[in-house]
């Protein structure tokens, strides 16, 4: 049985995962300048003191977390019928594939167990690559799949299940599963 220590340090890859996808907010894009983003990977030591991102790297940076939004929102059930749009930009899957085809990894054989690594090139695609990383370690650890963006369309905020039975679908009972439960008891009195 693995120690609390292991477990977090296995679960570490996976916060960041989802403290990345959650940059965007209902108040507002946490990466919505480059500074922010260069503020983000720094606090997250993804990113040297030195270096800073453009406005590409920003775009890029969207890209990935948008597109990871979308991989996690099908580690889901189907989302719920709702009045509000859906968070789920349409084209993220093919933006993060174009974008992934890009970034540079390799598999460090010298590490144990052998992972997939960054290739340093330029400073933000380093970084942007660790995360892509992070989702690789996820896969590997059986992690993945725990991984889930809320099922509410105007929400998908990402969290990481740890239910027993991996069925939590909300990122919060209290806020979305109860506008869910609002809804399908006001078209429920509706229809009678």
């Amino acid at each position: 049985m693995p120690s609390e220590i292991d477990a977090t340090a296995e679960l570490a890859p996976v916060h960041r995962i989802v403290e990345f996808v959650n940059t965007r907010r209902a108040n507002g894009d946490g990466l919505g300048t480059r500074e922010q983003l260069t503020s983000w990977l720094h606090t997250h030591n993804l990113l040297p003191p030195s270096a800073a991102a453009d406005a590409d790297d920003r775009e890029r940076a969207v890209w990935l977390r948008e597109g990871l939004r979308a991989l996690l929102a099908e580690n889901n059930a189907e989302p719920v019928t709702s009045p509000r749009p859906d968070g789920l930009d349409p084209t993220a899957r093919t933006q993060l594939a174009t974008l992934t085809a890009a970034l540079p990894l390799r598999l460090d054989v010298t590490s144990m167990p052998p992972r997939l690594v960054a290739q340093p090139r330029e400073p933000v695609d380093h970084a942007l690559a660790t995360l892509l990383a992070d989702v690789a370690t996820a896969v590997a650890a059986g992690t993945w799949p725990r991984l889930k963006a809320c099922r509410e369309p105007s929400c998908r905020w990402a969290f990481y299940d740890q239910s027993r039975n991996h069925g939590r679908t909300w990122c919060s009972m209290n806020v979305c599963g109860n506008r869910v439960k609002v809804r399908a008891s006001q078209r429920r009195r509706a229809g009678s």
